[in-house]
């Protein structure tokens, strides 16, 4: 932890986790009990400006609060709700309470059949309020108007659809709508790297302590060989989501942004496939947590968009700026000046 801060929110999110068994699928009243819990501690206001009662944090301030949200499971969306409420703040519109998760892929609008509908929703079935995308437009939606369709992945996901009678329509500019696909992004790659994290020290632990052939898994060179792998590409993910999270404001660079949810992406699969191998059997167990964190980052790896679509918008700004070259570009994004 680099302050005390953020060893208090630590400490919360790890209480609260502890007390869902690390599981996503809770019932309507732990979920508010656990959301209330965090609500009455005051964290949710930390990105707001201090004249509106906040702390004033930046992104680069805010960003390890995010990771922690992975690292220790959390079952409510305290990623997405930092994002929109300050979003929102920034927008001039009302920040309702509750959580709040941003859909800003796979949103459908039926205007013949009056409905909007989402198929794969975080946190779909239990979020306070969804900020959603579609056709460049942006509406606000409750949890009281949902009809849920159906719960899948552990709770982690739901399909949800909604009567467009029942949708608020905001009023907001181009860029802050694409502000907003920006920060669901983030909402998704930053607290898989906090799942990752876990997931690379539950694995190392398993491999000092589990005995084969009477010694430690970690003696093991092909074992060690995975490890070695498995931390690298860890790294490589706790450093793209440092990256997307460079920013004094409450909005990513969206290149840089670019880059960390394509190497997040990336790095998904491979992470998980690791961690499970090296465990074995045991890694998809009920009563072992492991599942829970690989699930989180499988599932979270196309959220808000797939490793293609953002490598597709990389390639376009790429291919948009003549006379550099790919490793100029990326060289001036990273260290600009």
């Amino acid at each position: 932890m680099d302050n005390l801060f953020d060893e208090a929110v630590a400490r919360l999110f790890a209480g609260i986790s502890e007390k869902s068994g690390h599981s996503l699928d809770l019932s309507c009243a732990d979920y508010e009990a656990a959301w209330s819990e965090i609500a009455a501690s005051g964290f949710l206001d930390v990105m707001l400006p201090e004249e509106k009662g906040g702390a004033g944090l930046s992104l680069k301030e805010a960003g390890n609060l995010f990771k922690l949200e992975g690292y220790v499971n959390l079952p409510v969306p305290f990623a997405s709700t930092l994002l929109a409420r300050r979003w929102l703040d920034g927008n001039g519109l009302t920040v309702p309470d509750g959580s709040i998760v941003m859909a800003a892929m796979g949103v459908q609008v039926s205007e013949g059949q009056g409905q909007i509908v989402i198929n794969k929703l975080p946190f779909g079935h239990r979020a306070g309020h969804f900020l959603v995308l579609a056709r460049q437009s942006c509406y606000l939606l409750s949890r009281e108007k949902a009809v849920v369709n159906e719960i899948y992945h552990a709770g982690l996901f739901a399909s949800v659809s909604w009567r467009l009678e029942d949708a608020i329509r905001l009023d907001v500019s181009a860029q802050a709508v694409e502000s907003l696909r920006n920060l669901a992004a983030l909402a998704a790659l930053v607290p898989s790297v906090g799942a990752m994290e876990k997931i690379f020290e539950m694995t190392l632990e398993y491999a000092n302590q589990r005995q084969q052939f009477g010694r430690p898994l970690s003696k093991f060179q092909a074992i060690q060989h995975q490890i070695s792998v498995l931390a690298e590409q860890v790294w490589a993910a706790r450093m793209a989501a440092q990256m997307a999270c460079n920013s004094n404001g409450y909005l990513p660079d969206s290149n840089l942004l670019a880059i960390a949810k394509y190497q997040v992406s990336f790095v998904s699969d491979q992470v998980a496939d690791i961690a499970h191998a090296v465990h074995g059997a045991i890694g998809i167990t009920e009563e072992y947590a492991l599942h829970f964190y690989t699930r989180r980052v499988r599932e979270f790896k196309s959220e808000a968009g797939s490793q293609s679509y953002w490598a597709k918008k990389l390639g376009h700004h790429v291919l948009g700026q003549e006379g550099e070259t790919v490793l100029s570009i990326l060289t001036g994004e990273l260290c600009p000046g």
